[in-house]
C-alpha cells in the first residue's frame, strides 16, 4: 500500500446536504441507489455492498453495533452542522466544489456549512440547465433568451462561480450538435409553450439546448474555467447508450473550445476505458474518479481505478465523491478513495511502473493537486 492517510482531499464534485437528515431506515436507504421504485428504495437498496460497507464504517465511527437502526440513532443525537464538521475532519476534506442545483436549495444546508462548519475551502459551480430553464421561463422572444444567456454566463468568477456544470446526459445525450438558428428557435417556440402550460419548463429539447450549451462552452473557453459533464451512471433518466463520452469528441475536438477544461464525471462508469482514452489524447479532458457514487464495490472501484491510470496522465485525474443529501458519502468517498488510490498505486510500484516516489506524488494529484489547479482552491 502506498500510504495517502496524511494527504488532504479536494473532492472535485459533490452536492448539499439535506438540512433535515434521514430519520428512518426506509429514507435512509433511498440515499443509496438511484432507482426511483419505491420497492428498490425502502428495501432493496439495503441490500448491495455499498450499504453493507457503509453502515460497518459508520458504526466503527459511531462506537456502535453494525446496523442501520443503531447508526441512524448515533447520528441523530447531533445537529446537522456539528455532524458535517465530525466527519469532514475525519476525512481530513480540505476542500469540495459543489453543484448547488440538487438537492433543492430549499431543503439543502448551505453549501457554506462546508466551509464553516467542516473547515473546508468551498468553490460553486453553476448548474446550467436549470439555469437555461429559468431564462427560458423569463423570456418570451428567442434574441432575447440568448443575451440573457451570454450575460449570464459573463465574467463567472465575479459571480462566484469556479466552473459550470452540465447535465445533458440526463436530457438529450452527450452528442452536443450544432443546429441551423431556425431550429433552435422552434425548440423555444415549443419549450415556451410548457412554460405557458405549466409554469416552468424541463428542458429536453435539443436544438435549443445543444444551442445554449456551445454558449457555455464559449464562455467557459474565454474565461479558461473547466466545464463538468455528468456522464455513463445516474437514474434511468440518462440513458447510458446516449451517455458515453466518445459523443463529446466533437466538443473535444473544437479548437474554440480548447481553453476549456472539460471534466467527465462519475469515471464514466461504466465507460472508464473510454473516459481515460479522452483524457490520454486531448489536453483539455480530465476524468473525474468519483469513490461514493456510483454505489460501487470496493472491487469495481479498484478496477476504475486501474483502467483509468493505466492510460491517463495522473495530472488529468480528480478524485471526487459526487455526495449528496447525506454527509456520509462525502466522508465514505474520501476515506475509500486514499485506499484504493494507495492500493493500485502499490501495484504500479510493485510492477515497476512506478517509483514509490512517482507513486506519493501521483495520489497527491488525483486526491487534490489536480483539483487545486482547476478551480483555484486554496492549498
Amino acid at each position: 500500500m502506498v500510504d495517502l492517510a496524511d494527504v488532504p482531499v479536494v473532492d472535485e464534485h459533490c452536492h448539499p446536504v439535506d438540512a433535515r437528515p434521514p430519520a428512518d431506515p426506509a429514507t435512509w436507504r433511498g440515499c443509496f441507489t438511484e432507482s426511483p421504485d419505491p420497492r428498490m428504495r425502502a428495501e432493496d437498496a439495503a441490500h448491495t455492498v455499498f450499504s453493507r460497507r457503509l453502515v460497518r464504517a459508520l458504526a466503527a465511527f459511531h462506537g456502535v453495533e453494525a446496523s442501520e437502526e443503531a447508526v441512524l440513532a448515533a447520528r441523530a443525537r447531533l445537529p446537522a452542522d456539528r455532524y458535517v464538521a465530525d466527519l469532514f475532519a475525519d476525512a481530513a476534506l480540505a476542500g469540495v466544489v459543489v453543484d448547488p442545483g440538487y438537492p433543492n436549495p430549499a431543503t439543502a444546508l448551505p453549501g457554506s456549512v462546508f466551509g464553516t462548519a467542516g473547515g473546508a475551502h468551498v468553490r460553486t459551480l453553476l448548474r446550467l440547465e436549470p439555469f437555461f430553464e429559468r431564462l427560458v421561463a423569463e423570456h418570451a422572444r428567442y434574441d432575447d433568451l440568448v443575451a440573457a444567456a451570454s450575460a449570464g454566463l459573463a465574467d463567472l468568477r465575479a459571480r462566484g462561480a469556479a466552473g459550470l456544470k452540465s447535465i445533458v446526459g440526463y436530457r438529450t445525450g452527450l452528442a452536443i450538435e450544432r443546429w441551423p438558428e431556425a431550429e433552435a428557435r422552434a425548440a423555444f417556440a415549443a419549450a415556451r409553450s410548457a412554460v405557458t402550460g405549466h409554469g416552468a419548463v424541463r428542458l429536453g429539447h435539443k436544438p435549443l439546448l445543444d444551442t445554449l450549451l456551445h454558449l457555455a462552452l464559449a464562455a467557459a473557453a474565454a474565461q479558461e474555467l473547466p466545464m463538468q459533464f455528468h456522464v455513463g451512471y445516474g437514474d434511468p433518466d440518462a440513458d447510458l447508450r446516449t451517455a458515453n463520452p466518445l459523443h463529446l469528441r466533437p466538443v473535444l475536438e473544437e479548437p474554440a473550445y480548447r481553453t476549456a477544461p472539460v471534466v467527465l464525471l462519475h469515471g464514466c462508469w461504466p465507460y472508464v476505458r473510454e473516459g481515460a482514452y479522452l483524457a490520454s489524447v486531448y489536453g483539455n479532458a480530465h476524468l473525474d474518479l468519483s469513490y461514493a457514487i456510483p454505489f460501487l464495490s470496493t472491487a469495481e472501484l479498484r478496477a476504475m481505478t486501474c483502467a483509468a491510470l493505466a492510460v491517463a496522465p495522473t495530472t488529468k485525474l480528480l478524485y471526487s465523491s459526487d455526495g449528496a443529501r447525506v454527509p456520509e458519502l462525502h466522508w465514505l468517498g474520501a476515506r475509500t478513495g486514499r485506499r484504493v488510490i494507495g492500493g493500485v498505486l502499490a501495484d504500479l510500484v510493485a510492477d515497476g511502473d512506478l517509483g514509490a516516489a512517482d507513486a506519493r506524488v501521483a495520489g497527491e494529484r488525483v486526491l487534490h493537486g489536480n483539483a487545486r489547479r482547476l478551480y483555484g482552491v486554496p492549498a
